[in-house]
């Protein structure tokens, strides 16, 4: 089979096939991107539909991660590569137009990660970045580290900070002054 992307062989589940997956509730709340780590560079210009890596193909779904997930997955399992491409995927986008994305625990049952069971399309692909290292260092002293790009885009922080924050400023004020 030609490879054209090498997806990152990360700790997801047992690759004898997609039937090993265990399902996971997904976080609470749903992240708004995901992101696709590679090994190699992405075709230019992109296709309309991404070709699976082999290991992809073999396990019948895209392995997808979060973007607190990108840094430890580099750190445990990517130090023989000096370069990675992620692309960063429209989360909320893929739910509303019906793709097929679980939640899956990894083989050790200590992570949860999303997985795509079809093909990556160019529609979701919000964004690409690529990160490099020396040979003689760690992911975690690259950029990658304080890369603010990585996000699960979530606004529910933000949205309650906004509407409680007027209500407690009320309550302290009118504690203060009674």
């Amino acid at each position: 089979m030609n490879k054209v992307l090498e997806v990152l062989d990360v700790e997801y589940l047992d690759s004898s096939s997609a039937d090993s997956a265990i399902a996971a509730p997904p976080p609470s709340p749903l992240p708004h991107f995901l992101y696709q780590l590679l090994t190699e560079a992405p075709p230019s210009p992109l296709p309309e539909i991404l070709p699976m890596s082999d290991r992809d193909a073999a396990d019948g779904f895209v392995h997808l991660a979060r973007a607190i997930n990108i840094l430890p997955l580099a750190m445990k399992n990517y130090n023989y590569t000096v370069q990675l491409w992620v692309f960063k995927l429209d989360y909320q986008w893929m739910i509303k137009n019906g793709y097929d994305v679980k939640w899956e625990w990894s083989t050790s049952n200590s992570t949860i990660y999303p997985h795509l069971y079809g093909n990556t399309t160019k529609k979701m692909i919000l964004d690409e970045r690529t990160w490099t290292r020396q040979l003689n260092e760690e992911w975690n002293a690259t950029s990658i580290a304080e890369d603010t790009w990585l996000t699960d885009g979530s606004s529910r922080l933000a949205e309650q900070m906004t509407l409680f924050f007027p209500l407690i400023l009320l309550f302290l004020t009118s504690f203060i002054y009674t």
